[in-house]
């Protein structure tokens, strides 16, 4: 039993619940209800569906569009939960998996792209493990309300692809997005607020918005060596859904020439 409850106490954020804060103080343990004490940690121990959502890319940074994942392994079987789903155009899943491991399989067009583990401690607490593959990736990871599904503005894809190297830098950054973008008053503006480079790389007054893709000019500031820019939540959907946050990594090997 002190087993079991020195896991829901280092589980649990509970340090205003009044049943938490007596049995953290010895002298009124002897006052705890054995029966209520067994019913708390089998609620905690027992396995519970939670509401999950994430969006698959493949190696390039491309959304897995209209893909879909397979439940290979559950260590919590739960009658009801289904052990297939869609991917959205955006490769974005919205699942019900019960906590403990999941292992997932990814494909697209029938095509293995890689597998993975979601570990589910409970509502709020996941982490990904085992990828079969270091390219493809899990983005953006949310557990969401019974009863909901919320909506999400994301990168579809990029060109030049993400983490893709050259000796001349492009004159422009093509970013796809799932839906089509606002357009500022001062995209110039827009860019410098929302769009962080590092190193701190100067847009060129060619940038464009040009329906779901924003295409970014360059003018200078790129190095040798790795330089990325990382789209915050600013930069929205023309419905207002801020972006899903996203770092776009390239390399530019010597010479490194300007566009």
């Amino acid at each position: 039993m002190f087993v079991l409850l020195s896991m829901w106490v280092i589980s649990g954020n509970c340090y205003y619940n009044p049943l938490v804060n007596s049995f953290l103080n010895p002298e009124k343990l002897e006052d705890a209800n054995p029966t209520a004490l067994s019913g708390i940690a089998f609620a905690l121990l027992s396995p519970q569906v939670v509401q999950i959502t994430g969006q698959i890319v493949d190696a390039n940074g491309f959304a897995a569009s209209n893909g879909n994942l397979t439940i290979l392994t559950r260590t919590n079987p739960i009658e009801g939960l289904s052990n297939s789903f869609n991917l959205n155009t955006a490769g974005r899943f919205f699942i019900q998996l019960s906590t403990g491991e999941t292992r997932i399989r990814v494909e697209q067009s029938s095509v293995e792209l890689f597998s993975f583990t979601l570990n589910i401690n409970g509502p709020g607490n996941v982490s990904i493990t085992n990828k079969s593959l270091a390219g493809p990736d899990i983005l953006n990871i949310e557990f969401y309300p019974t009863g909901t599904t919320p909506s999400y503005f994301d990168i579809i894809s990029t060109n030049p692809p993400n983490q893709d190297s050259f000796q001349t830098w492009p004159s422009t950054i093509q970013i796809t997005f799932s839906e089509d973008l606002e357009i500022p008053s001062d995209l110039q503006s827009y860019l410098e607020a929302n769009v962080f480079t590092e190193p701190s790389i100067t847009f060129a007054g060619s940038s464009i918005v040009n329906g779901n893709i924003l295409e970014i000019g360059n003018s200078t500031g790129f190095q040798i060596g790795t330089n990325t820019y990382s789209i915050g939540r600013g930069i929205r959907s023309i419905s207002g859904i801020g972006s899903s946050p996203r770092t776009i990594s390239y390399t530019c090997d010597s010479p490194c020439n300007a566009p």
